[in-house]
């Protein structure tokens, strides 16, 4: 694979990480354009997925969503060889009371 075409792969997932981790819906240009680039390195239901959760008005359900459908989409990239497996999952910011050592 092309440097170039690994880099855009790499942004491509950046913005998507960074959406993901909005508090606000997501359903922007660069999130549009990033899945763009993405097409061919993943199955479009994942895509789809990620561009619905990000218009959700239900918060909760929009990062749920957003944060699965990343996942998601890491591992198809991965799969087909379009990312190294050093990059790692996007892991939840939310608040785990159970492992925030409060109790």
């Amino acid at each position: 694979m092309a440097a170039s075409q690994a880099g855009a792969i790499t942004r491509a997932l950046d913005v998507l990480r960074e959406a993901a981790a909005m508090k606000s819906q997501a359903r922007t240009r660069g999130v549009a354009l990033a899945l763009w680039v993405l097409r061919g390195h993943c199955p479009d239901e994942w895509l789809v997925a990620f561009w619905d959760a990000a218009g959700s008005d239900h918060e909760i359900g929009r990062s749920q969503g957003m944060h699965a459908a990343y996942n998601g989409i890491v591992r198809q990239v991965r799969t087909r060889g379009g990312l190294s497996q050093s990059t790692a999952p996007l892991q939840s910011s939310a608040n785990n009371p159970i492992s925030s050592g409060t109790t």
